[in-house]
C-alpha cells in the first residue's frame, strides 16, 4: 500500500516570496520528525546541509544531543558553542524535545528563535512556541487549519485559519444565463411509421430505446447542474474549526492568503504612517497661517476656507484608497509612528516651510500700507496683499506636503498609478498657479484676492519652488537614512 499527500501547487512559491520579504518562516506540526524535515526540505524552510534533530540517548551523563537526520553528524547537549551551532546546521525539536528544554527557560529562549522545525508537538506546545516568541519580542503569525491550531492562532499576533477540504483556488463562475438562453440541442425524432402506429416489435423497441436515451441525457444535465451549485456555494464554517480562534478565515486551502495578509497589513500601516505626516505639516502650516493673518487683523474669507477645506478632505479620499502591490517587497516599512525618522522630517519640512512663510510674510507686508497701532480684530473681511500672499503659499504647500509625503512604491501603489490623487494634486497646482498669476480677474474675485506686484509674483513662484525641492531633499535623505525597517534576528 502507497500513501501519498504531495504538497499543495502553489506553497514553494508562496514560502519563498515569504522568505524574500524579510520573514522568517518555522514549521510547527504534529508529524513525524522525519517527514516534517522532508517537507521542510522541499519547501526550503531548511537550506543548509545537514538537520540535526534533538534525541535521546542512552548515556546517563549526556542524555540528550544533536544528530542529524542521515547520522553522520553527532554533537552534545548542550552544545559547546551555540553561535557555531546555528551558523552550521538546522534544528528540528520534537515536543519531548522541547518538554526537555522547557526545564531550562534560559537554554530554550537561546535556542528557540533558531530552530526551523517543530515536531511530534501538541497543541498545547504549539501555543507555547508561540507564546514564547512573543515573549522575546518577535511579531509572530501562525496560519492552521485544525482544531489542535486553535490555542497557537489565538496567542499569535496575527491568526489566519484555513478551511479544511476547501479549494486551493476559487472555481470560475459559469455563465448559466447565457447558456440557459441558448436553445437546448433538437433531439433527433425517430422517423414516423406508416400509419401512425406500431406495426412492427423492431419499431416499439426503437421508440422505446429512444426515450431511453433521452432520459438518460437529462439525468446527466441534471446532475451537472447540481454539480455545479455544489462547486459554488460558500463553504460553511464548522464549530471546532480553526477559524474560530483566528481573527483571519481564508475561504481556501492555499497559503497564498499570508501573502495578502502581510501585503494589506503593510500598506494599512505605511497609509497610516503617512496620513500622520501631512496631518502635522498641514496644522503646523495653518496655525502659523492663521497667527499672521490674526496679528494684521485680516482672515481668510469663506469661500477662501471652504475651498480649502474641500481639498484637502479629497486628497486625504484619494489616499486612504491607495491599493497594496501584488508583490512583496524586501523592504520593511516603519513599525509605528513614533519613530526618529518621522519626528525629524515633520519638524524639518516645517521649518523650511515656515522659512518661506516668514520671508515672503515680510515681503508683502513691505509692500502694504502701514497697519494701525490697534488692529480690530472683530472687522469684516477685508483683502489685503498679505491675506493673498499667505493664502496662496499656505495652499501651494498643503499640496506639496502630500506630494512629497506620498510613500507609494514598494508597498503601495505609487503616485502616478493612483489616478485620483494625481489629478486631485494636478488641478489644485493649476489653480493655484492661475491665482497667483492673476490670469482670470473673475476668478481672483470670487476668491477675494489682490492683484499681486509682478515683481512678487516672480519672487512668490521662485520661493514656492525652492520650498518644494528643499522640503523633498529633506524628506528623501532622512528615508534613506533611518525610514527602512529592521528585521528582528535571533541573537
Amino acid at each position: 500500500m502507497v500513501v501519498s499527500c504531495p504538497l499543495k501547487s502553489d506553497s514553494k512559491s508562496v514560502i519563498r516570496e515569504i522568505q524574500t520579504a524579510s520573514h522568517h518562516v518555522v514549521m510547527i506540526t504534529g508529524d513525524n520528525p522525519l517527514t516534517a524535515c522532508h517537507v521542510a526540505r522541499e519547501l526550503h524552510f531548511t537550506q543548509r546541509e545537514h538537520t540535526l534533530v534533538l534525541q535521546t540517548t542512552h548515556c546517563p551523563d549526556a542524555p540528550w544531543q544533536w544528530v542529524s537526520i542521515d547520522g553522520s553528524v553527532s554533537l552534545p547537549m548542550p552544545p559547546p558553542s551555540l553561535p557555531s551551532l546555528v551558523s552550521q546546521y538546522d534544528l528540528c525539536v520534537t515536543g519531548e524535545g522541547l518538554t526537555w528544554l522547557s526545564l531550562d527557560p534560559q537554554l530554550l529562549n537561546g535556542l528557540l528563535p533558531h530552530i526551523r522545525v517543530f515536531a511530534r508537538v501538541s497543541p498545547k506546545q504549539k501555543e507555547l512556541v508561540v507564546t514564547s516568541l512573543k515573549g522575546l519580542g518577535f511579531v509572530t503569525l501562525m496560519c492552521g487549519d485544525g482544531t489542535n491550531d486553535v490555542g497557537a492562532l489565538k496567542h499569535a499576533h496575527i491568526g489566519v485559519a484555513l478551511l479544511a477540504n476547501a479549494p486551493e483556488r476559487m472555481p470560475e463562475r459559469r455563465r448559466r444565463v447565457r447558456e440557459s438562453r441558448e436553445p437546448p440541442p433538437s433531439e433527433p425524432r425517430p422517423p414516423p411509421l406508416p400509419g401512425g402506429k406500431l406495426s412492427s416489435r423492431g419499431a416499439r423497441n426503437r421508440v422505446l430505446a429512444h426515450r431511453e436515451e433521452q432520459l438518460a441525457a437529462q439525468k446527466e444535465r441534471i446532475s451537472q447542474v447540481l454539480k455545479e451549485l455544489e462547486e459554488d456555494q460558500v463553504q460553511v464554517v464548522k464549530l471546532g474549526d480553526a477559524s474560530i480562534a483566528a481573527p483571519f478565515t481564508s475561504k481556501l486551502s492555499s497559503i497564498q492568503c499570508i501573502c495578502h495578509v502581510i501585503k494589506q497589513g503593510r500598506c494599512t500601516l505605511v497609509t497610516t504612517l503617512q496620513m500622520f505626516k501631512i496631518l502635522a505639516l498641514n496644522a503646523l502650516v495653518l496655525a502659523y497661517s492663521q497667527s499672521v493673518l490674526y496679528l494684521e487683523g485680516v482672515k481668510f474669507s469663506d469661500f477662501q476656507a471652504t475651498l480649502q477645506g474641500l481639498l484637502l478632505a479629497g486628497c486625504f479620499l484619494f489616499i486612504s484608497r491607495s491599493k497594496p502591490l501584488k508583490t512583496l517587497s524586501q523592504e520593511r516599512p516603519l513599525p509605528n509612528i513614533f519613530n526618529l525618522y518621522t519626528v525629524l522630517t515633520v519638524l524639518l519640512q516645517f521649518l523650511v516651510h515656515f522659512c518661506s512663510l516668514v520671508y515672503l510674510y515680510k515681503g508683502a507686508q513691505s509692500r502694504s500700507p502701514p497697519r494701525p497701532e490697534f488692529v480690530d480684530l472683530y472687522k469684516e473681511f477685508e483683502p489685503s496683499l498679505v491675506n493673498s500672499t499667505v493664502y496662496i503659499m499656505s495652499m501651494a504647500m498643503q499640496m506639496a506636503t502630500f506630494a512629497i509625503n506620498y510613500k507609494g512604491h514598494p508597498f503601495m501603489e505609487s503616485l502616478w498609478e493612483n489616478r485620483p490623487l494625481l489629478w486631485s494634486l494636478v488641478l489644485s497646482g493649476l489653480a493655484i498657479a492661475g491665482l497667483l498669476s492673476g490670469s482670470s480677474p473673475d476668478f481672483n474675485q470670487q476668491f477675494a484676492l489682490v492683484d499681486i506686484p509682478s515683481e512678487f509674483k516672480l519672487v512668490i513662484g521662485q520661493v514656492l519652488v525652492l520650498d518644494f525641492c528643499a522640503a523633498l531633499l529633506v524628506d528623501r535623505l532622512l528615508q534613506l537614512l533611518l525610514g527602512r525597517g529592521s528585521l528582528k534576528l535571533p541573537c
